[in-house]
């Protein structure tokens, strides 16, 4: 199918105002709790917090499309949300810990949301299928990329590790497929989407489901 059709077929999706605001919520207090573990001051949660829950976004709408400013900094409400998220977690951080499985559930969520999302704008913008698939990849997981560079730390999304990249590109593709080849439209193409991305994510979770890296070690030089 062309990819007008496609983008015709899902122009129309956004998220809910609310989950947006939580999946920034929870996705900031990931951030600040790294800059916390770090042994960061105020501005380093603070900065640490931003870049985790609208890295994705900057990159995609920086890199990608090129197409004016990322949603956070125009939106005053998401921007404040992350700075209350960090504040809130550097005065609560001994007590978040309690907090974590719902902030699995919710950042299970936000993976397959903010997926979602990062594909619809870049079909928008006139990129290509494998383009706008790239888009909603590095909407999902960008701020968490930029969080490990920034603190000088291999990046976990390379490494060996619990399905969470893959579980992305996956929903990524799924939502094209759907907006191309199914009669569903956009909205149903997108819950469907987030449904299918939240429970693979939680299975990989509890049945701790995991990538596996070709080589025990790092290669040698000498290796060819």
């Amino acid at each position: 199918m062309p990819l007008i059709e496609i983008q015709q077929a899902g122009a129309s999706f956004e998220l809910p105002a609310s989950f947006t605001l939580l999946a920034h919520f929870t996705f900031s207090v990931t951030g600040a709790m790294a800059a916390l573990r770090r042994g960061y001051d105020v501005i380093g949660v603070l900065f640490l917090a931003l870049i985790t829950a609208a890295g994705g976004g900057l990159i995609r709408d920086g890199l990608l499309i090129s197409g004016g400013p990322a949603t956070i900094l125009t939106d005053q409400n998401l921007f404040l949300t992350v700075i209350a998220a960090a504040l809130l977690t550097l005065c609560f951080y001994r007590y978040v810990g309690r907090l974590q499985r719902a902030i699995a559930v919710v950042d299970a969520l936000g993976l397959g949301a903010f997926a979602v999302v990062g594909v619809q704008r870049s079909l928008n913008a006139g990129l290509s299928t494998p383009g706008a698939i790239l888009g909603g990849v590095v909407t999902a997981v960008g701020g968490g990329l930029l969080r490990d560079i920034m603190v000088r730390q291999e990046p976990l999304l390379f490494k060996p590790g619990q399905f969470y990249g893959l579980v992305a590109i996956g929903g990524c593709g799924l939502y094209v497929a759907l907006l191309a080849w199914s009669p569903l439209s956009s909205n149903q193409a997108a819950i469907v989407t987030i449904g299918v991305v939240f429970t693979v994510r939680i299975l990989a979770i509890r049945f701790n489901w995991q990538t596996r890296a070709f080589f025990r070690a790092p290669p040698t030089e000498d290796m060819p």
